[in-house]
């Protein structure tokens, strides 16, 4: 009966009627919001393809559901209710996303390959003729540049966070496409670190090469992080690097006044990944190769998602099939 209501309530709808709920709720809808909602989906594929080798596999899946779930919900609560804590919730989730996103990775990236540690310490050795990671701590055991180094890899996070707040206050203009460059960029990291699983130097070497020297204060504040959220994952290519120059160009397009402390923390930051052993050499130069695509990439599927739902014509398109499809599904229940 539930069911039948809601078809009665639907089907005397026109197509030209603009006001239809659905047709709003199509309008509202973001170009974050379609690719965050594909990165669920592939990764959900991916984890059912993977079932018989993963633990606690439903759990994973019913979590994806309640993320679907509660982005349909904030994009209906957003075009209902005029409220700003509520609209900038809409525009800042995917980020929170992205703190559950990153730790999977250790949970998804060994289905098909074992890590391939090996291989690339095997690289670094025959490039470099050793560990650059366990030289540079080695000669520089300093409490206050370990302190230094803990700090500027932690504020990666931080600079994230304040770039796109930053756009959001001053150039709102600019926000949707920043955060989608930056939330795509991500989502790409993270595909590539499930296929291609590599732990890094501070779970591959051995005692000492992968411990640190002390310090104060921030290295045990990013020992404290790396409990919650950090794993034998995401090492090649490096997503702190290539995200973090990522922004220092987003920095210089639309928040130029940011752009003296990204240029200078993305250096801090750089050398701070390869000091703390939580990458090789390989990994932040594969991060520096893999920029222009990430950026190319994320960019042109912008632009063709913002045509796309700007366009009326497919909007109107997609409306109509997706109302047929209620209406035929009303016509063979009232038959049966």
């Amino acid at each position: 009966m539930v069911l039948l209501s809601f078809y009665r309530y639907l089907y005397p709808l026109h197509f030209e009627d603009y006001n239809m709920p659905l047709r709003k709720f199509l309008h509202h809808i973001y170009p974050i919001d379609i690719i965050t909602v594909a990165y669920i989906t592939i990764t959900s594929v991916y984890i059912v393809l993977g079932a018989a080798v993963l633990d606690n596999f439903v759990s994973h899946l019913i979590i994806r559901l309640v993320f679907l779930g509660a982005i349909g919900i904030l994009i209906f609560l957003n075009y209902s209710v005029n409220n700003a804590s509520l609209h900038f919730l809409r525009s800042f989730y995917p980020l929170a996303l992205l703190s559950y996103f990153y730790p999977e990775t250790d949970y998804l990236n060994n289905v098909i390959f074992p890590n391939f540690d090996p291989a690339v310490s095997n690289l670094e050795i025959t490039i470099f003729g050793g560990h650059p990671s366990v030289w540079f701590s080695h000669y520089m055991p300093w409490k206050w540049f370990n302190d230094l180094m803990n700090l500027s890899y932690f504020s990666f996070y931080i600079f994230i966070f304040g770039l796109c707040y930053w756009i959001y206050r001053n150039a709102r203009q600019h926000f949707q496409e920043t955060m989608f460059i930056i939330c795509m960029s991500f989502y790409m990291y993270y595909i590539l670190f499930i296929l291609f699983p590599v732990a890094g130097p501070q779970f591959y070497l051995s005692p000492p090469d992968n411990l640190l020297p002390d310090a104060y204060f921030f290295r045990d504040l990013v020992k404290f992080v790396h409990e919650f959220g950090e794993g034998p994952t995401a090492a090649f290519p490096s997503s702190h690097v290539g995200v973090m120059v990522l922004m220092i160009y987003l920095a210089y397009k639309y928040a130029p006044k940011l752009l003296k402390w990204f240029v200078l923390g993305g250096i801090l930051l750089i050398m701070s990944t390869v000091y703390i052993k939580a990458h090789y050499v390989i990994d932040v130069i594969g991060g520096f190769l893999s920029i222009p695509t990430m950026y190319w990439v994320s960019k042109h599927t912008y632009q063709t998602l913002t045509q796309g739902i700007n366009n009326e014509a497919n909007t109107l398109t997609l409306y109509q099939k997706l109302l047929s499809l209620i209406k035929r599904i009303r016509i063979k229940t009232l038959k049966k």
